[in-house]
C-alpha cells in the first residue's frame, strides 16, 4: 500500500505541471524511484512561490507542516499522520554565504521534460549543480552521483564536458577530474564564480547583507535543541543515541553532534597523565560506583574543575551548535554528577551536585 509520503509526491507533481521548475539533483525516472529518506530539491521562479505553498498546503493527511524562509530558498517540512515524513527544498537563487554560483533562470530555461512528467534540469546543469553545491561546501561529490554521470551515454557526457570547460575554462581531459577538491580545476572554478559581475563590488556587499541577516534570523527563530540520555550502565543509552541520530540525520534532515557527558571544553584531569585517547578509553571501560578517591577536598577541587567546563562550555556549545540549528545528543551530561558522581572520582553529597545544577540548567 502507497504510503501518505508518496501519495503527496503524486499530488503535488500532478499540480505542478503548469508551473516553471527544475528538479535538482534528481537521478531518476519517476516518483516512485524517489528514496524515503529523500528529499526534494528545485529551483522555481520566486513569483510563483506563493502559489506553491499553497499547493503543499492543501495536500492531504499532513500532520505537521513548517516552513523555514531564507532569502533565497522555503525549506518545507512535512509530517504526515502515518509518520512518514518529506522535505521539499524551494530555491529561486543559488547562493552560497552570499556568493552567487548558478544563475536561476538560465537553469529554468535548460529544464528535460522526462516521460513520468517530471521536469528536471539539463545533464549539464545538473552536474553543475551537484559539483558547485558539494565543493562550495568543501565537500566530496558522493558516490551516488559520480555513478551517475558515469552511466550517461557519450552524447550527454560531451554536452556536460563542453558545458564545464566553456564555462568555467578549465583544461581536463575527463569529467571525473572535476571531482577532486584541491584540484588546480576546483580553484580555477572558485576564483571564476567569486569574479562574476553578481559577485563584485556594490552586489557583493549586497549579497553578503542578505546571508548575514538569514544567519540572525535562523538563530532567533530556528534554534537548535539539546537532548540528555541517562541511565545505568548496560541500558542501551549508546545504541539508543545511535539510532536517534541515524533517524535525525536520514529521515528528518537535521544537523547533529554526539557528545559525551560533558561539553569537554576542558580535557579530562587524567589526560594530563594518560594522554587524551587514553583517559577518555579509561572513563568509558570504568565501572558505576567505583571511583578510588576518598578526599573531600580533592573532591571539590575535582568536581570545581569539570563544573568550571560546563558553566563555560556550556556557551561554546551553544554559539558552536545551538544557534546554527544543531540537534545537541548528549551521552548522560551533568545528571551523571548527581547519580554517580564516584565514577568521576568525587565524594560530596547529592545536595550539593543539585544545587550546582540549578546554574547549568537556567544558563541550558
Amino acid at each position: 500500500m502507497m504510503n501518505q509520503r508518496k501519495l503527496f509526491l503524486n499530488y503535488f507533481f500532478k499540480e505542478m505541471k503548469s508551473f516553471h521548475y527544475a528538479l535538482l539533483k534528481f537521478v531518476h525516472e519517476t516518483i516512485d524511484e524517489i528514496p524515503e529518506n529523500s528529499d526534494i530539491d528545485m529551483v522555481i521562479s520566486q513569483m510563483d512561490l506563493g502559489k506553491i505553498l499553497n499547493i503543499v498546503k492543501q495536500g492531504k493527511n499532513i500532520e505537521r507542516i513548517q516552513f523555514h524562509k531564507k532569502s533565497f530558498v522555503t525549506f518545507t517540512c512535512l509530517l504526515f499522520e502515518d509518520g512518514s515524513y518529506l522535505e521539499l527544498d524551494f530555491l529561486h537563487r543559488f547562493d552560497r554565504k552570499g556568493i552567487m554560483y548558478l544563475d536561476a533562470l538560465m537553469v529554468l530555461d535548460d529544464v528535460d521534460l522526462l516521460d513520468s512528467g517530471l521536469k528536471v534540469a539539463s545533464q549539464a546543469y545538473s552536474f553543475d549543480y551537484i559539483l558547485l553545491f558539494y565543493l562550495l561546501n568543501d565537500a566530496v561529490v558522493p558516490q551516488k552521483y559520480r555513478e551517475y554521470f558515469a552511466s550517461l551515454n557519450t552524447e550527454d557526457r560531451a554536452e556536460i564536458f563542453v558545458h564545464m570547460t566553456s564555462k568555467y575554462g578549465v583544461n581536463i581531459n575527463v569529467l571525473e577530474d572535476l571531482y577532486s577538491l584541491h584540484s588546480r580545476h576546483v580553484k580555477k572554478i572558485r576564483t571564476r564564480i567569486d569574479h562574476l559581475p553578481v559577485n563584485s563590488g556594490f552586489r557583493r556587499v549586497y549579497h553578503r547583507l542578505r546571508y548575514f541577516t538569514d544567519v540572525v534570523k535562523d538563530s532567533i527563530r530556528h534554534r537548535g535543541i539539546t537532548i540528555t540520555f541517562s541511565g545505568v550502565d548496560g541500558a542501551g543509552k549508546s545504541t539508543i543515541i545511535e539510532e536517534v541520530n541515524e533517524v535525525l540525520k536520514s529521515k528528518f534532515r537535521q544537523r547533529t553532534v554526539i557528545l559525551r557527558h560533558r561539553p569537554s571544553l576542558l580535557p579530562i584531569l587524567s589526560s594530563w597523565r594518560h594522554g587524551k585517547e587514553n583517559a577518555e578509553r579509561k572513563t568509558r571501560e570504568r565501572l558505576p560506583r567505583q571511583g578510588t578517591n576518598t578526599s573531600v577536598l580533592s573532591s571539590f577541587l575535582r568536581f570545581m574543575y569539570y563544573y568550571l567546563d560546563y558553566v563555560f562550555g556550556q556557551f561554546y556549545i551553544y554559539f558552536k551548535y545551538t544557534l546554527r540549528g544543531y540537534t545537541v545528543l548528549y551521552d548522560r551530561y551533568y545528571f551523571d554528577f548527581i547519580i554517580d558522581a564516584k565514577r568521576s572520582n568525587i565524594v560530596l553529597s547529592k545536595k550539593f551536585m543539585k544545587w550546582g545544577y540549578h546554574l547549568i540548567l537556567n544558563l541550558s
